[in-house]
C-alpha cells in the first residue's frame, strides 16, 4: 500500500515539478512517511522515477491493447479508430500518467534520456505490432490498398503522437474530437482502396 502511494505521489509531483524540482522528502511527506522509508522500496530517486515511468507506459499500452479483446468482430477501420478513441479515454481517465509520460518523452532528464528511450521503444514495439496487424487486416478486407505495411504503421503512430499533443492544447472535448475525426478521415482516405 505504501509502495503504491509512493508511486502515485511521485507520478504527480514529477509530472508537475519535474525530476530536478521534486525532492524525495516531498514525496515522502505527501504519503505520510519519513524519507528513509522510500529506500525500503526503491534504491534511489532514479529507481522510483523509472519504475513510475515504465508502469505509466505499461498502463497506457495495456489500456490501448484492451481494444483488441473482441476485435475480431470489428473491421480494421473500426479498430484503428478505436485505438485513437482509447488513447483519448486514457488521457481523460489517467491525467497524471498522461502528463508524466508526455513531459518526459519530450523533455527527459539528460542522464536518464537513454533509459527513457529504451522504455519507450519497448512500448512502441507493442503498438507497432498491433497497428501492423490491423493494417494487414484492412488489406485482407480490401479496405486498404495493397502496399508496404511499415510506412502506414509509421504514419498511424505519428497520427497518435500528434493527437497526444493536441489533447494537451485543447481542453474542449468537442474541439479535440473534431480534430481526431478529421485526422483519422484524412489518414483513412489516404490508405484505402
Amino acid at each position: 500500500m505504501t509502495r503504491n502511494k509512493l508511486k502515485e505521489a511521485a507520478m504527480r509531483l514529477f509530472g508537475e515539478k519535474g525530476y530536478d524540482g521534486t525532492a524525495l522528502s516531498e514525496i515522502a511527506k505527501e504519503v505520510g512517511v519519513k524519507t528513509p522509508a522510500i529506500y525500503a522500496f526503491y534504491e534511489s530517486k532514479e529507481d522510483l522515477f523509472m519504475t513510475v515511468f515504465r508502469e505509466a507506459m505499461d498502463s497506457y499500452n495495456t489500456f490501448i491493447q484492451e481494444l483488441s479483446k473482441g476485435r475480431e468482430k470489428l473491421s480494421a477501420r473500426e479498430s484503428m479508430y478505436g485505438i485513437l478513441s482509447r488513447q483519448y479515454e486514457f488521457y481523460r481517465e489517467c491525467p497524471d500518467a498522461s502528463k508524466f509520460v508526455l513531459r518526459y518523452m519530450v523533455f527527459p532528464p539528460v542522464f536518464l534520456k537513454e533509459t527513457i528511450e529504451e522504455a519507450f521503444l519497448h512500448s512502441d514495439e507493442r503498438l507497432t505490432k498491433l497497428v501492423g496487424t490491423l493494417i494487414v487486416q484492412g488489406m485482407e478486407e480490401g479496405a486498404i490498398r495493397d502496399q508496404k505495411v511499415q510506412p502506414l504503421v509509421d504514419s498511424f503512430l505519428n497520427v497518435m503522437d500528434g493527437l497526444s499533443i493536441q489533447y494537451f492544447y485543447y481542453t474542449s472535448k468537442e474541439v479535440y474530437e473534431r480534430k481526431l475525426n478529421h485526422v483519422f478521415e484524412t489518414f483513412w482516405n489516404g490508405v484505402r482502396s
